[in-house]
């Protein structure tokens, strides 16, 4: 679900009196008290407005931030779900998992500080999630950017590096092989896409 100030304002509360329907600044977004489960991005200066993530998409995205957070720990740095990012002036995002260079301590972050942002993609999300928020976080300079295709049980995990001011494929993931991925300049993780939604073993 997306729209604009009058669906925003059914899950979220604005902490000015002002109403309008665009022009929002970062500072607003970060005003807003979003309902539990629902995110509130800030697109070209509109509120856009997302449903709480089915659970199958929750669990790949909770698993991955363990495996990521344990890969960076000893670095200093953290994984995190559901936190914002001030991407630019008028763009902010809320992506599935942040890998942060510094311990997260505010619901919203600078993108200067993220060294990873993943997305798993829903089906409301496939543009945004495959071309204009890798777009948007390569121009802020975010060195990884990672996708995340769910196809029923099947799992595959797109995985980007900064070239420039652009991402070149790093390494594609796919269900059924394990593999070893950068999350950092110094920190990898290695696992099996089908970890990320199946069965867990004891």
């Amino acid at each position: 679900m997306s729209g604009s100030l009058d669906q925003v304002e059914g899950c979220a509360r604005l902490m000015t009196t002002a109403r309008r329907l665009d022009n929002y600044t970062l500072a607003d977004w970060e005003s807003l008290d979003p309902q539990e489960g629902h995110r509130v991005e800030l697109v070209d200066g509109r509120f856009v407005v997302n449903a709480a993530p089915a659970w199958k998409h929750q669990r790949v995205a909770d698993r991955l931030c363990r495996l990521l957070d344990d890969a960076v720990f000893a670095d200093g740095m953290e994984a995190a779900t559901a936190v914002g990012v001030r991407v630019r002036d008028g763009l902010g995002y809320v992506p599935d998992i942040v890998v942060s260079t510094e311990r997260v301590e505010t619901a919203t972050v600078s993108a200067d500080t993220i060294a990873l942002a993943v997305e798993v993609v829903s089906p409301s999300t496939k543009k945004t999630d495959r071309l204009e928020k890798p777009a948007a976080y390569a121009g802020a300079g975010v060195p990884r950017y990672w996708r995340i295709e769910i196809n029923d049980a099947h799992v595959t995990v797109y995985c980007y590096r900064l070239d420039g001011q652009t991402y070149v494929e790093d390494v594609v993931l796919d269900t059924g092989a394990t593999g070893t991925v950068a999350v950092t300049g110094t920190a990898s993780i290695t696992f099996d896409p089908a970890d990320l939604n199946g069965v867990r073993k004891r």
